[in-house]
């Protein structure tokens, strides 16, 4: 019988899980709401919710063996590791409960915000050392007692193993996370920088489970480390080879493109992949998914009627004229579509001038990858092939590919998800 891992993922607003063999086969899958979504003590709804999502999917897996556990969340968020997990999450706005923005808003580029009297060019590109100051703002006390600051991944692993940890998904990520010279220069002490605790690899043994949570998730578990939940998409959907591109569809939506060359442009960010030597490059857009969620309440309020998100948009598609709110709808996501379209000219653009491979296909992940005529729709628009993985959840299968890779059932991450990675669907253009 080949091995089992329990893939978690801590998402914004709800955590998810699956149970993954090494052969591919997703055995169990399962999500649960945050109930303290937004708050303060997110952080500490994670280990309530860690034990439903376990007894869920060991009553679907039965009796079957489970072999390890990989947790891989959502970033920059940080939590204080002592006392109630005081948590700030990477969209926290910085408002106060008046709604007046903390920070005043107004400061040029470069120039300090946050009333600390350091100056936000000192950072050095990092994208934890501005969060990191505003964690120790926000809440002093917290900052204080704790002996380190997690971010989200790693608090659930320290929660469950003790270890003390901080995932750098490869060793170019250290400036976009921190250098102990990055913190003394934003006005850290020696001391304060020690609160972050060291880099691992995604992939690493973490520790064994300290506690019984559920009847296949006993004490002395191995645990091992997942990646931010960008990362562990990008593996899960296997953009892993330069020329392969991924629209990981949420509340927001990023369209990423594999590269050997690092790509520059307006409104494009480029990172390092997970994969030494290569490079992705992404474009945001921010809320793709909100707007239909929004859309969708407001149907149901004007329609005094309920409708899942699949009769909601078959109904904006295919009811042109018949009510003026499907009209707003399907001209909602024909404007998302049109959004990702202009998005990929502007990557592949960008990817021509440096000889990149032009691809025709693009896999999407997340919960538009399960509505069929979005996908449909989105083939139309942009032009390419539209693939859909069997697991749509991709970060689930990239911490399948870290934790059987750190078990040695895979030589490396990238062998492991060509293993584990697989097409359930291609969605090609419609001739009009």
């Amino acid at each position: 019988m080949s091995e089992t891992v329990i893939s978690i993922d801590i998402g914004t607003s709800s955590m998810k899980a699956a149970a993954i063999s090494s052969g591919g086969e997703v055995l169990a899958r399962t999500r649960q709401k945050l109930l303290m979504r937004g708050s303060q003590w997110v952080a500490g709804d994670w280990t309530f919710t860690l034990e439903k999502l376990m007894f869920d999917i060991c009553d679907q897996l039965d009796s079957r063996e489970v072999d390890a556990l990989c947790i891989s969340g959502n970033g920059p968020t940080l939590v204080g590791g002592d006392g109630c997990g005081d948590t700030l999450t990477w969209d926290d706005d910085g408002e106060d409960e008046d709604g007046e923005d903390e920070a005043d808003g107004d400061a040029e580029d470069g120039e300090d915000d946050t009333g600390d009297g350091v100056d936000d060019a000192d950072v050095g590109g990092s994208l934890f050392i501005p969060r990191i100051k505003e964690f120790k703002r926000r809440y002093p006390d917290a900052w204080k007692d704790s002996r380190y600051i997690y971010s989200c991944p790693e608090y659930l692993i320290h929660k469950l193993t003790g270890a003390n940890l901080t995932i750098l998904p490869e060793d170019r990520y250290r400036t976009a996370y921190w250098t102990k010279e990055a913190l003394l220069k934003a006005g850290f002490s020696e001391k304060e920088a020690a609160k972050l605790p060291p880099f691992v690899k995604p992939g690493a043994f973490a520790g064994k489970l300290r506690e019984y949570i559920a009847p296949n998730v006993r004490e002395g578990l191995p645990v091992y480390c997942g990646a931010p939940d960008f990362i562990s998409a990008m593996v899960g959907t296997n953009t892993l080879e330069p020329g392969l591109l991924c629209d990981r569809a949420g509340s927001s939506e990023g369209i990423n493109f594999c590269s050997d060359t690092p790509l520059e442009g307006d409104d494009v960010r480029t990172l390092p992949s997970v994969i030494p030597g290569l490079w992705n490059a992404s474009v945001l857009l921010p809320e793709s998914g909100s707007r239909f969620s929004q859309f969708k309440s407001r149907a149901e309020q004007e329609l005094y009627e309920e409708f899942s998100y699949e009769e909601l948009v078959h109904l904006c598609i295919y009811n042109p004229g018949q009510k003026a709110i499907f009209d707003q709808g399907k001209y909602l996501m024909l404007q998302t579509a049109m959004q990702v379209r202009d998005s990929l000219k502007v990557l592949l653009s960008l990817a021509a001038e440096k000889n990149q491979k032009i691809p025709g296909r693009m896999t999407v992940t997340g919960g538009q990858a399960g509505n069929d005529e979005w996908n449909q729709m989105k083939a139309n628009v942009t032009g390419m092939n539209i693939l859909v993985p069997e697991c749509s959840d991709a970060e689930l299968v990239g911490d399948a590919v870290f934790a059987f890779t750190g078990m040695g059932l895979f030589p490396s991450v990238r062998d492991g998800a060509r293993a584990l990675c697989s097409v359930a669907k291609c969605f090609e253009p419609e001739a009009f």
